[in-house]
Order: C-alpha cells, then sequence, then structure tokens
C-alpha cells in the first residue's frame, strides 16, 4: 500500500489553498493525525504584523491521504 509523504501531503495541501487563491504563510505544518487523515495548519498573513491581533491565527484543512481529497476545517 502506497503511503504519502509528509512533503506530499503538505504540497497537496498547499495546492488546495493556491486554487482557493488564499494568501497565507507557506509551507504548511502537520498537525493532527487520524488514520488516513492529517491535519495540516497555515499562518494567517496578518500573523507576521505584531501591532495585529488575530483569532484564531491560523487556517486548517485535512488531507485525506487515501483519496487525496482536501477539506477545509472550520475554526469558531
Amino acid at each position: 500500500m502506497y503511503t504519502m509523504t509528509e512533503n506530499e501531503i503538505l504540497a497537496l495541501a498547499e495546492k488546495y489553498m493556491t486554487n482557493r487563491k488564499s494568501k497565507y504563510v507557506y509551507p504548511g505544518t502537520l498537525g493532527k493525525c487520524e488514520g488516513n487523515k492529517f491535519e495540516v495548519i497555515f499562518l494567517k498573513i496578518e500573523v507576521l504584523d505584531p501591532d495585529i491581533v488575530i483569532d484564531p491565527p491560523d487556517v486548517r484543512v485535512l488531507v485525506d491521504t487515501k483519496t487525496k481529497e482536501v477539506t477545509w476545517i472550520h475554526q469558531i
């Protein structure tokens, strides 16, 4: 069985973010993993400005390594 590497997971998530025309800090970082689903975290650009408070400071997507589907994780 083929398993995606960390770089392949990040690349898939970055492609998703680029297709959404989202502006975030690249590369993302891996977060939680549940089975074949990996959370990828991207910092928001505004976080780099020390005069701005952003909550939450990041956006997250879920990458399914089996289907290669990427979905947005809604944060409250």
